[in-house]
């Protein structure tokens, strides 16, 4: 007998929250002297937590069929952006580019490696610090998927003289997966559809690896109307952004927010999993950490700012002009604890409200990140 292959997926925005469908041990057969032949698990979907709709009723697929299976890797990133853009085109919306930064290969590989899903390296590093260390310039907004056994999956399942267990099929897979995220997941409120089809995006950096048991597709979508030649930098406590304003039209929210999380240490593939959420801030863990501080600009000439909370710190430069943001702010003693300082920057929508996220950067201060083995 042979069982439908499954996929599972994991949509990052702000937070993530996991769906569990049929377990591991609802698959496990009593085996027969005839070879079993067992396909991979049903899906395992997770969702950001963000509430919101489809940007447009969600429309049956055109056909879609890949006749070559020797695709090189390349040739596989072409094709899973070529599904990216042509459900963008049928909901009206302009294409994305490929992007160049390598954050979401990156993860793909340490997925494949450690047979697991999740937004977590192995070395406990999470999409936006690696993004933010290997050149990002704006924000990442990860949709993750897998198909194929892991490793518990693999060893309740596939051991034996008896059971043959299917091998992933790369065009097939990455069609299947992409299928899934945008016209089969209602279970996570269609969120991850919601993320492919953001207008705000204009890139998408996309990681595949696999075996011949275990297959991991990343997409990471990035923005562009802000775009920083490098993270956000300390000078003892003085933080300073320097970026482009690649829109001129476009307004910056006056509030800067910045979150702080301890140094990632390892964790294993089962660890990873264990939790249902993740988001900016928080550490490893469900829960999402509120902002360490919020800058403001300073008040215009004439006017003061009155009552601000402790974690409320006026920046000392604020300046938005011809294409130019610099910022400059003293966190004092906010800045005091070796970690990891992520910086956002949103739209201004209008009337105090914030719209889209523009920038979000990862900078380590204090002790480096130490390597894991």
């Amino acid at each position: 007998m042979s069982w439908r292959t499954g996929i599972a997926i994991l949509s990052f925005f702000a937070l993530v929250a996991v769906i569990q469908y049929p377990r591991i041990a609802e698959y496990v057969r009593e085996l027969s002297e005839q070879p079993t032949s067992v396909g991979v698990p049903d899906p395992v979907i997770a969702s950001p937590a963000d509430s919101g709709t489809p940007s447009a009723e969600s429309r049956s697929p055109i056909s879609r069929t890949v006749v070559d299976s020797q695709l090189t890797a390349d040739e596989l990133k072409l094709l899973a952006l070529d599904y990216i853009n042509e459900d963008r085109r049928l909901h009206g919306l302009e294409p994305v580019s490929m992007g160049d930064n390598e954050a979401a290969q990156l993860h793909a590989e340490d997925m494949v490696g450690g047979r697991y899903l999740g937004h977590w390296w192995l070395d406990g590093r999470k999409p936006y610090m690696v993004y933010s260390e290997t050149g990002g310039q704006s924000y990442v907004s990860e949709n993750a998927a897998r198909t194929g056994f892991s490793e518990t999956e693999f060893n309740l399942l596939c051991t034996g003289p008896n059971v043959s267990c299917e091998t992933v099929s790369p065009t097939e897979d990455i069609q299947r997966l992409h299928h899934a995220m945008v016209y089969d997941d209602a279970e996570s409120e269609w969120r991850h559809r919601i993320n492919i089809l953001n207008p705000s995006h204009k890139k998408v950096n996309i990681g595949i690896a696999y075996t011949d048991r275990f297959l991991a597709l990343v997409q990471h979508f990035e923005g562009g109307d802000v775009e920083a030649p490098r993270p956000p930098e300390f000078e003892g406590s003085v933080l300073k952004i320097r970026a482009d304003l690649n829109s001129p039209d476009l307004k910056v929210f006056p509030t800067v927010q910045v979150h702080y999380e301890e140094l990632p240490i390892a964790r294993s593939g089962v660890e990873i999993e264990q939790f249902n959420m993740y988001c900016v801030g928080g550490g490893f863990s469900a829960e999402c950490g509120e902002p360490l501080v919020h800058i403001l600009p300073p008040p215009q000439p004439g006017s003061r700012y009155l009552n601000l909370p402790e974690n409320v710190i006026i920046a000392s430069s604020w300046v938005i002009s011809g294409g130019d943001i610099e910022i400059m702010a003293d966190l004092g003693s906010f800045a005091s604890e070796p970690g990891i300082y992520t910086t956002t920057l949103l739209e201004d929508a209008g009337d105090g409200v914030s719209g889209s996220l523009l920038m979000q950067l990862s900078t380590i201060v204090g002790e480096q990140l130490e390597e894991q083995s």
